[in-house]
């Protein structure tokens, strides 16, 4: 794997590359509060046949901080991957990171050979979506207490107790759901996040309401829904809604998991196996 750094606009991102150098590119993009290594578990099972890209988004990881975090800007961060990888790549991204997938396959960027997006919260930015959703109390809960302890310049021990040990909406705690490599890579990437990444509590409106959510995708794309019971972005009746938009899109719930399948202990073995058939799929076209 090698780790470099890609310029976009003044603004350095955090950015790594493992695999063949002719192998088919796929860029992996994470969600809000996490960071590239997100990915180290799926793109391990990868990188034998696919040359794998991951980004840290601005304000994440170990990219910068900058002076806006609009979906516009995180958009731009994911073309300035996409302009470094210099080939026609399918694009993988995890909640915020698959709303910036879903933009580009609607983009007609000839760089997007395809997406799969991962309980992307597409629909989250209209009015009362947000509402209905899980993340305006978890989002109020995780801003506040990471605000405090880096005031404090609290040791990473205490970031890794918190989502070791917090409650989830599947039940039980962190610690039931993922993996002790998981629940570190979360704690380090908490510890390190711009706080202003959290818009003052207002993510729906600043970043999620600019999708266009009924434009049709340009691309091939596939969907993975968490269990709207269990936490997940998609709600009941949003995958619907995007299946009437794009009725040629794939589709598939995965009952009983949370927002996160990529990484719960539970699910990684199916996500990867979707992913998988995914990219096969797009050999034959």
């Amino acid at each position: 794997m090698t780790d470099i750094t890609l310029d976009n606009h003044g603004v350095r991102l955090a950015a790594s590359v493992d695999g063949p150098t002719n192998g088919e590119p796929i860029l992996f993009l994470h969600g809000l509060s996490v960071s590239r290594d997100t990915w180290q578990e799926i793109g391990g099972r990868l990188k034998d046949r696919y040359r794998v890209w991951t980004l840290d988004f601005r304000g994440h990881g170990h990219s910068d901080r900058a002076a806006s975090y609009a979906l516009a800007d995180y958009v731009s961060d994911a073309e300035t991957a996409l302009a470094a990888i210099g080939r026609r790549a399918v694009i993988v991204g995890h909640s915020l990171g698959g709303c910036v997938a879903g933009v580009l396959a609607q983009s007609g960027d000839n760089n997007v050979r395809a997406a799969l997006l991962e309980d992307p919260p597409w629909y989250l930015g209209q009015p009362g979506e947000w509402e209905k959703s899980v993340f305006p109390k978890l989002f109020s809960i995780v801003s506040a207490r990471q605000a405090t302890w880096q005031q404090a310049r609290a040791p990473l021990g205490t970031y890794l107790a918190f989502v070791t040990d917090a409650p989830t909406p599947m039940g039980g705690i962190g610690r039931d759901h993922f993996t002790p490599r998981h629940l570190l890579s979360h704690a380090s990437a908490l510890q390190r996040q711009d706080g202003r990444c959290w818009a003052d509590g207002d993510v729906a409106g600043s970043v999620l309401a600019a999708i266009q959510t009924t434009r049709e995708f340009l691309c091939p794309v596939k969907i993975v829904q968490a269990d709207p019971s269990c936490g997940a972005a998609l709600l009941e009746g949003h995958a619907a809604r995007l299946a009437q938009d794009n009725p040629r899109a794939a589709l598939v719930r995965y009952e009983g998991c949370g927002h996160s399948p990529h990484r719960a202990i539970a699910f990684e073995q199916r996500f990867t196996a979707d992913l998988q058939d995914f990219l096969s799929s797009l050999r034959s076209q």
